[in-house]
């Protein structure tokens, strides 16, 4: 997706958000830096192989990157980082949208501590789900 373009700035990132593991991915990336094995973890749906392609679309995009360290793992870029937190903003938005038209009280949403175990971490899913899926 490095190629020029005339679609709109809205379009594009509308581009990356719509893939179906893209929000995920810039979710947990940003959070913290993970290995592929963790990834896989937190994500179990995710095949290696598609992990593997995905990692590679978001450096391509110059959204992620490899840390390269002993550990191998995976971070978010400055672009990264700025398209996650706007990413995150509506997602909270359209959270809350959908529960004022339903009625609904909207619950706050909290991110884990950054230092939470994997285990607990997998447990989240379930919650941001509700608004990144």
């Amino acid at each position: 997706m490095t190629k020029e373009t005339k679609e709109s700035g809205l379009a594009y990132a509308n581009e990356i958000l719509q893939d179906e593991w893209a929000p995920v991915l810039l979710f947990w990336l940003g959070f913290r830096t993970f290995t592929k094995q963790e990834l896989l973890e937190l994500i179990p749906a995710l095949s290696e192989e598609e992990l593997s392609a995905k990692l590679c679309q978001l450096q391509n995009l110059r959204v992620a990157n490899p840390i390269r360290d002993t550990e191998n793992k995976y971070s978010l870029t400055e672009d990264g980082e700025q398209l996650r937190r706007l990413m995150m903003s509506l997602s909270v938005w359209g959270a809350q949208q959908q529960d004022d038209n339903a009625d609904r009280q909207s619950v706050l949403v909290v991110e884990p501590e950054s230092t939470a175990k994997l285990k607990d971490l997998v447990k989240y899913n379930q919650i941001l789900s509700k608004y990144i899926k």
